[in-house]
């Protein structure tokens, strides 16, 4: 596998981002874009329990939201886990710049609901779900999970957020396996993230591992009816691609390349690093308890 530095990615983006652009996937329910354009349609009523088309109990369709603005509707019956489309099915690739746009509202905010993944599917059992955006009670927390396959999830980002309110997302990832990178807009803003104590704009990390596609719509919190609204999607080759869907003026301001701004920043505490899943926090498993700790009926707790 060939080496591919940080210097080779700042490069690279700058080079696109001066460049044509080239949209690998553009989705916009005021157009009246069916749905289908976003992907592949995965629907589970229980893990592994696929149902191949809508049904009135589970489904993305196009539709309107509470306020009649139109949107891509995605609907589960409590008790359901999955109705996700996933989005460029086997065409992302290594030493690959991906800018993500991502526009949406939530009729429903459940613990452990994830409403946008960076799903690996060649080797799930080194690194599952590199990525992810999930809920922790009330918090959508940006969470990555290292190599490994009995890595922990570690939220880099956090924010509170209310049913009802239009939420723009930018994500910005490179693929490099020896130097990839990860940058983060909320709501047009580029976001510091927490690296081990240290804020970031730009997280080094792996987020490759053999095939990983992005997927939106609504995984597990599956404890209750959710009912969520894509507005528009956007993935393509540069930032410009995107800021329709992450909500970026058009001032150019906002940086195009992955080049790394560090400051200090308050280091997480020795025995727990991943806020909110700590010792006495909710679970179902050891995957959503910090570092060691492990479920115990239903709380996260001590070895």
């Amino acid at each position: 596998m060939k080496s591919f530095s940080l210097s080779q990615a700042v490069s690279i983006l700058s080079l696109l981002n001066l460049g044509a652009s080239t949209l690998l996937l553009d989705f916009d329910a005021q157009r009246g874009d069916n749905p289908s354009i976003l992907g592949l349609l995965n629907l589970e009523q229980a893990r592994g329990d696929s149902i191949s088309a809508n049904t009135k109990d589970l489904y993305i369709k196009l539709d309107k939201d509470p306020k009649g603005v139109q949107a891509a509707h995605v609907h589960r019956k409590a008790g359901y886990i999955r109705a996700e489309y996933h989005s460029l099915k086997d065409k992302t690739k290594e030493d690959t710049s991906y800018f993500i746009g991502y526009t949406f509202s939530l009729g429903t905010i459940t613990h452990n609901l994830v409403v946008w993944q960076w799903k690996e599917y060649k080797n799930a059992a080194a690194q599952n779900v590199p990525l992810n955006l999930e809920f922790n009670n009330d918090v959508l927390e940006l969470i990555y999970e290292a190599p490994g396959t009995n890595s922990k999830k570690v939220a880099k980002w956090g924010k509170k957020l209310q049913t009802g309110v239009t939420y723009r997302v930018g994500i910005v990832i490179n693929t490099s396996t020896t130097d990839g990178a990860l940058q983060f807009y909320w709501d047009g803003v580029r976001q510091t993230l927490n690296d081990n104590g240290t804020a970031t704009k730009t997280l080094k990390g792996v987020f490759w591992a053999g095939q990983s596609d992005p997927k939106f719509g609504a995984y597990r919190g599956e404890e209750t009816v959710i009912d969520t609204y894509i507005y528009k999607v956007q993935i393509g080759t540069k930032l410009d691609d995107i800021r329709d869907a992450a909500g970026i003026g058009s001032d150019p301001s906002p940086s195009t390349t992955l080049a790394t701004v560090t400051t200090t920043a308050k280091p997480p505490t020795a025995t727990c690093s991943w806020e909110g899943h700590c010792i006495g926090a909710p679970c179902k498993d050891e995957n959503d308890c910090s570092d060691d700790f492990v479920c115990k009926s239903g709380s996260c707790a001590k070895p």
